[in-house]
């Protein structure tokens, strides 16, 4: 039966002696390397685990904290050794170890870095619900970027469409303060709104607190030949101490969800302030558009379900 176990200073050298395949060396580092990288992590939680078997340790994976946004753990090296791989421990072994960051929850999800050729570890992340995220890191651009959300904390979204609604004008209010935006007239704003098709998704707690928003709307773009409605991310907000859980990860999907079931397949949002979120969730910049008020412009193209 596959379990994790810890690595201690008994078992560590038969940790070390653990190897995959001549023509996998290339993906992973060596089993002393990883060993040494919990180390190295420690400042960010490094834990190396143990997969052990019948056979006794069959493998080895390392996870650690990342704090920038969006915050997940970073499953950074998963390996099975070469005489023990075809028999289900990796599997297994990755099912544990999910379950065991499920049980943790720190961050609501996790992420793993995979060679594009490595089809064997694609297969095996795929299958555990690990979803390419799009984004590319440039110091490593032959690898996919795979993400697994774990289960979302409780929490209600409710659709606001009429900006009066004096839960979304606190959460709004809250918003702007942070940015240190001051406004003369919070009516004027809100009746505003409440003009041109804006939508909002409030996200309340098990409690009826705030969670956060995001609002959007559709925007028609016509030239003299062509016309195509995009969808347009105005705002998108979590409350402070609720951040890093999953929330803006989640209302994000939301809104595209809601744009797909329009019928709007190109999502243009600006941002100044979250740069490598967006990133991370499938947005690229979009050099040739330009925001009057100067801020980058990103764009993503939805991809409905089972297309």
């Amino acid at each position: 039966m596959t379990k994790l176990i810890e690595i201690n200073e008994e078992n560590w050298p038969e940790a070390a002696r653990l190897t995959v395949r001549e023509e996998q060396r290339g993906y992973l580092d060596s089993a002393a390397g990883i060993l040494t990288r919990g180390y190295v992590y420690r400042d960010c939680r490094g834990r190396v685990f143990g997969i052990a078997g019948g056979e006794g340790l069959v493998g080895l994976a390392l996870v650690r904290d990342l704090e920038e946004e969006p915050a997940c753990y970073d499953l950074q090296q998963f390996m099975i050794d070469g005489r023990f791989q075809g028999q289900g421990h990796g599997k297994a072994a990755l099912a544990l170890l999910l379950a065991e960051l499920e049980k943790e929850r720190r961050f609501p999800q996790v992420e793993v870095c995979v060679k594009k050729e490595n089809a064997a570890a694609l297969g095996l992340f795929e299958g555990a619900g690990f979803r390419d995220t799009g984004y590319v890191d440039e110091s490593c651009p032959d690898c996919l970027n795979l993400m697994r959300s774990l289960s979302a904390p409780a929490a209600t979204d409710l659709l606001i469409e009429d900006f009066t609604d004096p839960r979304f004008q606190a959460a709004f209010r809250l918003y702007f303060a942070e940015l240190g935006i001051e406004v003369a007239d919070w009516e004027a704003l809100f009746r505003e709104m409440n003009q041109g098709g804006n939508r909002a998704l409030l996200r309340l707690g098990p409690k009826g607190e705030t969670l956060g928003f995001i609002q959007f709307t559709t925007l028609p773009l016509t030239s003299r030949f062509f016309e195509e409605t995009c969808g347009f991310i105005r705002e998108l907000w979590v409350a402070e101490g609720r951040r890093s859980r999953g929330h803006g990860a989640a209302l994000l999907k939301r809104a595209e969800d809601w744009f797909l079931f329009q019928g709007v397949r190109t999502v243009l949002l600006t941002t100044d302030t979250a740069r490598d979120f967006y990133l991370r969730h499938g947005y690229a910049p979009a050099p040739a558009c330009r925001a009057k008020n100067g801020d980058e412009v990103f764009v993503k193209h939805l991809t409905p379900a089972g297309a």
